[in-house]
């Protein structure tokens, strides 16, 4: 992770609520909340995560989706975006990509 970080409330799909951290930019894509009781996220979870392709560079990459009925989630392929470019200080224009859901195993 880069930059300034943030602790948000992350929805996991077995209905529970966890603290996370995850960088601002990431943040304000979506409608996150700050945790106030919630434990951190278990060991053996992989967070869901929605990719982006940056239209000028063709750069690929990732953000976590801190609930699967935000729309960066639900939103369709191609839907534009813009996503910050480290050290430019500028959002890049950028079209979301695919789609991971949540997965766990206990350890």
């Amino acid at each position: 992770m880069a930059g300034v970080t943030q602790k948000a409330v992350y929805h996991s799909d077995d209905g529970n609520a966890y603290a996370i951290r995850l960088p601002s930019w990431e943040a304000a894509l979506q409608t996150v909340t700050s945790p106030t009781t919630e434990p951190p996220l278990p060991k053996g979870y992989r967070r869901r995560k929605r990719f982006y392709r940056i239209s000028s560079t063709g750069k690929e990459g990732s953000v976590t989706v801190c609930s699967s009925s935000d729309t960066l989630y639900t939103n369709a392929f191609g839907t534009a975006v813009s996503i910050p470019v480290l050290g430019s200080g500028t959002a890049a224009a950028s079209t979301l990509q695919g789609r991971t859901g949540e997965r766990d195993k206990a350890i």
